[in-house]
């Protein structure tokens, strides 16, 4: 089959698409494709007409005097399809580019593929999700598109090709890092839920939402990494103003005036070790054998600890 390369999600192209138009270049991308596959059927159609030529003239001896016009009229018959369907039947594709309409879907993405056995190995179809439809597309295409998250898909109403795509932004999703720990286990659980359903639809929501949470928190996580002011600093020193009890979501950390730690994670389980205030003024912490060095500083009644650009804060837990 005749290949044909192009970007298949052009930003470029967005606004027309938005407005449910086909652009210039899009047109002339899967014209080409159109007519690639319009020759394809063409040649086809003379080689079967070849085909039928040479049984039908062929003086070979036959066991049935009737087999040869019967073979020759089949391979004739397949001749005259492809080469009209080839040069003047309009498919879905022609007629999509003839009106030039666009139209688009919204919903969480998907992918996955079918592998079948074919004559010459094996033979894989791709696919795209968004909501509860599925667009086949070629290696490419799927390759290009996002694993998860909420987009916009545009295709031609008739033959379905996908024409371009565009990332939505991410549905709002409790903050891991602030919001009380029931509201991220909540969200936790409903992920959970949809993972164990097997329902495609609510499975590509999960994982969009997921990866929202993800995007969430590393930026809140870069934000937080940024150290405040010294004035708006604690101005007793570390080793005094990280003693108490902290909380960040469901996980709590609770420093002793001894230099001992203990550390509550999900699920209730708790795990000890040591802290201090090294000479370079980091904080640290020792657990399980290993010695962790970060920055740390105390701002009204939140401990940020910061390392490699990420910052974790924790809030004072009242005694």
């Amino acid at each position: 089959m005749t290949q044909i390369s192009f970007d298949p999600f052009p930003a470029a192209d967005l606004e027309s698409n938005r407005a449910g138009r086909l652009t210039p270049d899009q047109r002339k991308g899967f014209g080409a494709l159109e007519r690639g596959i319009r020759k394809d059927r063409v040649v086809f159609g003379l080689i079967l007409a070849v085909i039928a030529a040479l049984v039908l003239t062929s003086n070979g001896r036959t066991g049935n005097a009737l087999e040869r016009p019967a073979f020759g009229a089949a391979f004739g018959a397949g001749a005259v399809f492809f080469l009209l369907y080839g040069l003047f039947i309009t498919d879905s594709l022609t007629r999509d580019l003839r009106s030039g309409a666009v139209q688009s879907a919204e919903g969480a993405i998907g992918k996955h593929t079918y592998s079948s056995q074919g004559r010459n190995g094996s033979i894989t179809t791709h696919f795209l999700e968004v909501g509860a439809k599925n667009w086949q597309v070629a290696s490419g295409t799927y390759a290009a598109a996002p694993d998860a998250g909420w987009v916009r898909l545009y295709y031609l109403p008739r033959s379905h090709k996908v024409v371009n795509l565009e990332r939505l932004p991410d549905h709002a999703v409790p903050n891991v890092l602030a919001d009380p720990p029931a509201a991220a286990a909540e969200m936790i659980g409903g992920l959970a839920a949809a993972f164990r359903s097997h329902d495609t639809e609510a499975l590509n929501e999960a994982r969009a939402e997921a990866g929202a949470m993800e995007h969430s928190m590393h930026a809140q996580m870069a934000a937080a990494a940024v150290p405040p002011p010294p004035n708006q600093r604690d101005s007793t020193p570390l080793a005094q103003a990280i003693v108490g009890t902290w909380a960040m979501g469901p996980v709590q950390m609770t420093f002793m005036p001894d230099g001992s730690m203990a550390a509550t994670l999900p699920g209730g389980h708790q795990q000890r070790g040591s802290w201090s205030i090294g000479p370079d003024g980091k904080v640290h912490l020792n657990a399980q054998g290993m010695d962790q060095a970060a920055e740390a500083w105390v701002a009204g009644d939140t401990l940020t600890i910061a390392e490699d650009g990420r910052g974790l804060p924790f809030h004072r837990v009242a005694a």
